[in-house]
This record gives C-alpha cells, structure tokens and sequence, in this order.
C-alpha cells in the first residue's frame, strides 16, 4: 500500500495558489488613461471601475484595448436591454407566433464575452486566485455595506 509523500519530499506543481504571499509590485503606478471618447455612459463608469480596481494591476500601453473593449461590451449591453425594455420580454415571430425579444440572443453572447474578459482581467475571484493576486489585495466589501447594516 502506498503512502502520501511528507510535504517536504513532494515535487512537481502545487495544487495551491499563494493566497497568502506578498503582493506583487504594482505595473504601472501612474494615472489610469483619459476615458475613450466613443464610450457611452456606462461603458465610461465600467471604464474608471476597472482601472481604480486594478490600482496599479494594468499597463495602459498593453491593457488599455482589452478594458476598452470591456467597457464597449458593456455599453452594447446596456443598449440592447434597453429595447428590450422598450419593446418588451417578447415580440411576435413571422408566423404570428409569441417568441422571446431577438436582442436577448445577443445579450447573452455578449455576456458571454464580457465573462471571459472578466477572467483576463482578474475581475472575479475565482480569477483572481488563478492569477495568484491576494484576495486581501482586492477592494474589500462586507455583507453590510452590500445588503445596508442594521442602521440603514
């Protein structure tokens, strides 16, 4: 019968992140760049929350496409559940029939898409651990400040 390794003997690839080791130094310590001029009013509030969140995590030169497009994705977003909104949840098919509004197709792609620039970027945790970014390093929200304390 074979036994564990003592964690000492053990080599390889550790099935563990480093949650608890030193905060990486900071990439790019200046200002975050100007908001994109074609931006929408969401995708400019999506624009200063992703960099004021990354605090230093992303270079302007090499990570400024990937968060515009972000912020882009958010705007076409915002502008396809307004006519939903507008036009409501269903419409009528070429037959007469009720089918569900066309644009939440492409709400859901574009989800999607936003999902997954979510992971590059590191904007969830299960992101950030891959990435081996502190958890500690993340803006900090508690239950209260989500949900309103007891004195709200």
């Amino acid at each position: 019968m074979s036994h564990a390794k003592p964690p000492a003997n053990r080599s390889g690839n550790p099935r563990t992140t480093n949650v608890g080791g030193a905060a990486a130094p900071p990439v790019f310590p200046g200002r975050a760049p100007r908001v994109p001029g074609k931006l929408g009013d969401v995708g400019r509030e999506v624009w200063r929350a992703v960099w004021a969140a990354g605090e230093g995590a992303y270079h302007p030169a090499t990570d400024r496409f990937v968060i515009e497009r972000y912020a882009e994705l958010h705007d076409r977003r915002a502008a396809l559940l307004r006519e939903v909104d507008i036009d409501g949840l269903t419409t009528v098919g070429s037959t007469g029939q009720t089918v569900i509004h066309p644009a939440l197709r492409y709400v859901e792609s574009t989800e999607k898409e936003l999902r997954a620039i979510e992971t590059t970027l590191g904007l969830n945790l299960e992101a950030r651990l891959r990435l081996g970014i502190a958890a500690n390093a993340a803006r900090r929200t508690t239950l209260d400040d989500i949900l309103g304390g007891p004195d709200d």
